[in-house]
């Protein structure tokens, strides 16, 4: 995978500053491009999206991503039934470093018509997860932005913070095979 530790980073024509600690460290660059489009892409169907960022640690160590999965399913349930959204975007990696079992860091990318606050969300997340038997979630300080379509400011905030979970360091610690991050599909809307 092609990673890069020069900020700012280019994607087609727009210039991003990316979390590399003044370019002592890399970002993947397909975690970083993959950001980007779904971000463009629910800006494409909303005129304002929230991004949203929360940690989820495991109990124990696990060579694939599948607790993650189902768990991802139970959030776009969460959003579809009680909070009317007719898509979301995401993105998680998959980390491990000291600790014996791994994290995700977790980017949710939400039509803000439907949700401007996510405290009522991250309350159910860290619930949900704890249930499944893992340490309750990690909220970090200023977790959410509200991005308008056309803001290229707060876009480029919210592109920075989320640029961390692209950080090179504690990647590739899964079974052969298992990703070390994945994302939604929303594609851009046409305006034919």
């Amino acid at each position: 995978m092609t990673m890069t530790n020069q900020s700012p980073y280019t994607i087609n024509t727009d210039s991003y500053d990316i979390n590399t600690g003044k370019n002592k460290h890399s970002c993947f660059t397909n975690i970083l491009d993959t950001m980007h489009a779904q971000m463009q892409a629910m800006l494409s169907h909303h005129n304002k999206i929230i991004v949203v960022r929360v940690d989820l640690h495991c109990e124990k160590y696990t060579p694939c991503n599948i607790e993650l999965s189902r768990f991802m399913c139970k959030v776009r349930k969460r959003l579809y039934s009680h909070y009317k959204c007719a898509r979301f975007g995401y993105l998680w990696v998959r980390e491990q470093e000291r600790s014996k079992s791994q994290h995700y860091h977790v980017m949710l990318i939400i039509d803000a018509n439907k949700i401007q606050q996510p405290s009522a969300l991250l309350g159910w997340l860290q619930e949900r997860w704890s249930v499944r038997g893992h340490p309750r979630p990690y909220v970090p300080e200023n977790c959410f932005y509200m991005v308008h379509r056309g803001d290229d400011e707060a876009f480029g905030e919210a592109f920075y913070r989320c640029s961390y979970l692209a950080k090179e360091r504690g990647k590739g610690y899964g079974r052969v095979g298992a990703n070390n991050y994945s994302g939604s599909r929303v594609r851009l809307k046409s305006f034919n």
